[in-house]
């Protein structure tokens, strides 16, 4: 595939994931508002949405699944009236990716809180062994590209690299190349079999290239009551004065309500509200001190579809973020709520990850293997580095500026053999 042609499709699917997952995290922002809201007395459409969502936390499992609802052709019409051509292979990868996540645990998902450790301080809530969760991203025919599990505190993984490098316009036929060196499990779990590990491996094996103890992921801190007090009143007032509620009957058997509001306010007081909030959370970066220029300053809507009372999707038209929308341009995605979500399982025959296999990573990465280069390439300018200098302090701090990336993951891509302008190109593409 020509080069020029590679980047553009990245492009394309890069723009259009990430703006997706935006619209998924301000889905996301919305159910934790509404949650807060649950006296908030506005309207009969209002509370149905916020008892909807505190449903969610009631139960003992929970299930979304985030995809583009368009078809082929109505997301290559949707790039043409915008001005960003999408071809069809593009357009047809897109079409056919989802994300999906699952939850399922002995106890209401709401009980789930942070353990303590030994050092009495709080964990990641991830870590309680009550709770299961997967991740899957899959493609064409609902066929697995990347999945990742969590059972009984044990980690278990699977990835169809040659699917991903075709789905993001690459050659599959190069996977075979960038992963010699690694470990045998290492390689089956990147061919589309299961591994499993326990995560508490990654908090040791990791070592600076002296040859130090890396230092241990930091664990998720215990928030100042007083924060989260006010967090949830600054949600209550945002959503009591910015969101309005519009009961609109019934659409394919299911309760539709849209909720609206004035983008760049809502988004704006959003921001004022969490970010007391960022700075309780250690390497979280720095929040911008004011929006981005092309967010929209119009009204932009969600609809909610309900059925029973429980959530059952949210749909978002992503052309209400363009700067200069087009009359009939349409690009909408759609976050699909499972009801009574099957219990998540591990998977059977797995090949245990050992220590020994994680070091033998890092050494293919870097020696060889995806170290000479990567699907795409680092900042489609250019390759992956083996050699890459250490970055200095003064290098890391630049690159640290502006929160994109935090110094954990920069010098993980340093040590992956990333330069200095390589990863100066990705925290310029937001990675």
């Amino acid at each position: 595939m020509p080069h020029h042609r590679r980047i553009h499709i990245n492009a394309v699917i890069r723009r259009t994931v990430r703006t997706t997952l935006a619209a998924a995290a301000c889905s996301t922002v919305l159910a934790a508002g509404l949650a807060a809201c649950g006296t908030v007395q506005q309207l009969t459409a209002a509370e149905k949405v916020s008892d909807a969502f505190g449903k969610i936390g009631a139960s003992k499992s929970f299930s979304a699944k985030l995809s583009v609802d368009a078809t082929p052709a109505q997301i290559e019409a949707f790039g043409t009236a915008t001005g960003e051509k999408i071809d069809a292979e593009s357009a047809a990868a897109l079409s056919a990716v989802s994300l999906a996540v699952s939850y399922s645990a002995d106890k209401p998902l709401k009980d789930i809180s942070p353990s303590k450790g030994a050092d009495g301080k709080a964990a990641d809530a991830l870590t309680d062994k009550s709770l299961s969760f997967s991740y899957a991203l899959t493609g064409k025919g609902g066929k697995s590209l990347v999945e990742l599990r969590q059972v009984g505190g044990k980690t278990y993984a699977q990835a169809d690299l040659a699917g991903f490098a075709t789905l993001v316009g690459e050659d599959p036929s190069q996977v075979k190349e960038m992963t010699e060196g690694l470990p045998p499990a290492v390689q089956g779990g990147l061919t589309g079999k299961w591994v499993s590990f326990d995560p508490e491996l990654l908090k040791s094996s990791g070592k600076s290239a002296d040859g130090k103890a890396g230092a241990s992921p930091s664990a998720v801190p215990s928030l100042d009551p007083k924060v989260s007090e006010n967090l949830a009143s600054s949600l209550k007032n945002i959503f009591t004065n910015d969101v309005s509620f519009e009961d609109k009957g019934k659409k394919d058997g299911k309760e539709l309500i849209t909720l609206s509001a004035p983008g760049r306010k809502l988004a704006d007081d959003l921001l004022k509200a969490v970010e007391p909030l960022a700075k309780e959370i250690p390497n979280a970066g720095k929040l911008p001190k004011s929006l981005p220029a092309d967010v929209p300053d119009r009204k932009v809507s969600v609809d909610i579809y309900l059925e029973g009372g429980a959530l059952s999707a949210v749909g978002f038209d992503l052309a209400q973020l363009e700067e200069k929308p087009v009359e009939g341009a349409t690009l909408p995605v759609k976050i699909a709520f499972g009801k009574d979500a099957p219990a998540v399982q591990a998977p059977a025959d797995a090949a245990e990850i050992t220590s020994a296999d994680i070091e033998g990573i890092f050494g293919g990465l870097v020696g060889g293997g995806l170290g000479g280069g990567g699907l795409g390439g680092a900042a489609d300018s250019s390759d992956l580095d083996a050699d890459a200098e250490p970055l200095t302090d003064a290098q890391v701090k630049e690159l640290t500026k502006g929160g994109v990336l935090s110094e954990d993951q920069v010098r993980l891509y340093n040590k992956l053999g990333l330069g200095y302008d390589d990863i100066k190109g990705l925290a310029s593409a937001g990675a």
